[in-house]
């Protein structure tokens, strides 16, 4: 969006050929490691399992994009990077018992999305402003944010809740989480010539992150949407 990304899949270049193409094989494994979790049972059987493929990978996908990100720089996947550890960092911590090292990381992860948020907004306004990208385009990167951050307003106004809240805290920031690692290869298949329109692109994660709260709202029942975690 902000600068010049690779959609040959047979040329890499400006990146590494290592970097580039791991992104592609893990960010597969994430997806499919993560529609597993969805589909298994919860809490048991082979669904933890599936649970951590889907965290190691998105850690090792996590490294290739910030090896990406330092031959070239764009801001929409730099934004998708920080988000997808703060989601799946913070689903993750949800499940730990509280000490002040879970409280603590939990903290940080949020700053690191408070700042990561900021500078990108500091980029992607100026940018839209001067007619260079669609002038939605920074609110539309900026939803599963701001979702999530109102999310940890709810979780950290009650603490005292923890442990009643912690599964749909865990659900909610997995999904939240998959919906940013899912839009990745939308938008680069679009911009590859598939005929994927511009609507389910921008659009169509944000509504299957909804579906999925919604579905499993009426599955397990409490409030895992947005800012009732």
């Amino acid at each position: 969006m902000f600068g010049p990304d690779p959609i040959d899949f047979f040329d890499p270049t400006p990146y590494g050929a290592l970097s580039y193409y791991g992104h592609y094989l893990f960010g597969s494994v994430v997806l499919l490691a993560a529609i597993a979790a969805f589909s298994l049972k919860k809490g048991r059987g082979l669904h933890p399992i599936a649970g951590l493929v889907f965290l190691v990978t998105c850690a090792v996908l996590t490294g290739t994009s910030i090896s990406m990100l330092a031959v070239n720089f764009i801001p929409p996947l730099a934004m998708a990077t920080v988000t997808a550890v703060y989601a799946l960092g913070g689903g993750y911590l949800a499940l730990q018992p509280a000490s002040p090292k879970v409280i603590a990381g939990e903290y940080a992860l949020t700053a690191l999305e408070i700042v990561g948020l900021l500078i990108f907004l500091a980029i992607a306004i100026p940018t839209a402003m001067a007619g260079i990208i669609p002038p939605f385009a920074p609110l539309v990167i900026a939803i599963v944010p701001l979702i999530l951050l109102i999310g940890d307003v709810h979780w950290f106004a009650n603490s005292d809740r923890r442990q009643k809240l912690r599964v749909a805290r865990h659900l909610s920031r997995m999904i939240w989480g998959f919906v940013v690692v899912l839009r990745a290869p939308l938008v680069e298949l679009a911009a590859a010539g598939f005929p994927i329109s511009a609507p389910v692109t921008i659009f169509g994660p944000i509504i299957l992150g909804f579906a999925f709260l919604w579905y499993f709202q009426r599955k397990f029942g409490g409030k895992p949407f947005g800012a009732n975690p």
